[in-house]
């Protein structure tokens, strides 16, 4: 009977287990995040959710918004960085944006100082997403449009080859590539201190609403379908466990 509820609890364990978020090289916690005069507000929404706003007046056309510092990535790993991002079109009016960049430092006696970044902007375009990097993509062509409600990844992978910095972006709707850059050459000075991630910036705001960070990337029903996702996964997670159990117990009374 002992060896049976081991099993039973090993099961249920196991179980929960494939329910767990995914998780980014980092995560962006509300924590992190800084806020405050030239840099916007931050609100925790949720334990995974941060609402990140911009300025209430433009400096410089931007309506600059708070900033992370949680990445440890170096480039001479090959950096890969994923940022889980709320859209919702009844969120947003009509041209209203933000934007996020990736920004990389470099060494410059002892110190670490800006070298570069590359900037993403995603603005609504009537009934849709539009997402763009018009300052470093060089065909200037739309990367993505979203137009479902839901959490996205936006991914940036950086990398230096032949002692140049390149970057690619993609959009990913849990798992599915929604659209890519190739890698694209950075126009930097002195690529070869470029050293790690400096920042994850939302550098520019111009949305009421702000823009949803996620620290974690939830189920897909949950976001797709919040009021009914939770009961179900939770019916289940039980109609599993109960069938294992079962099976253990069967199995367990057929060897006796």
């Amino acid at each position: 009977m002992k060896k049976f509820f081991k099993l039973a609890l090993f099961s249920i364990l196991s179980i929960f287990a494939t329910f767990t978020s995914v998780h980014a090289l980092t995560t962006w916690k509300f924590a992190d995040w800084q806020d405050g005069t030239d840099y916007g507000t931050k609100t925790k929404v949720s334990e995974n959710i941060t609402n990140l706003k911009g300025e209430t007046t433009e400096k410089d056309g931007m309506k600059t918004g708070p900033y992370s510092k949680a990445s440890k990535a170096k480039l001479s790993e090959g950096i890969t960085e994923e940022v889980y991002v709320g859209l919702d079109l009844d969120n947003y009016q009509n041209s209203e944006l933000f934007e996020l960049s990736i920004a990389l430092n470099q060494e410059d006696g002892g110190t670490s100082k800006y070298l570069t970044e590359a900037v993403v902007m995603t603005q609504k375009s009537g009934d849709k997403f539009v997402i763009t990097a018009n300052n470093w993509n060089k065909d200037k062509n739309t990367i993505a449009t979203i137009d479902k409600k839901g959490v996205y990844t936006y991914k940036w992978e950086f990398k230096k080859e032949d002692n140049k910095i390149k970057v690619r972006f993609t959009v990913l709707d849990y798992g599915e590539e929604l659209g890519s850059t190739d890698f694209v050459e950075l126009n930097v000075a002195n690529p070869e201190k470029a050293t790690d991630v400096r920042y994850l910036w939302a550098c520019n705001i111009k949305a009421a609403y702000g823009v949803d960070i996620y620290t974690t990337l939830p189920e897909k029903s949950s976001v797709t379908n919040p009021e009914t996702s939770d009961i179900n996964v939770v019916w289940l997670i039980l109609a599993i466990a109960i069938g294992v159990v079962g099976l253990s117990f069967l199995k367990m009374k057929k060897n006796n």
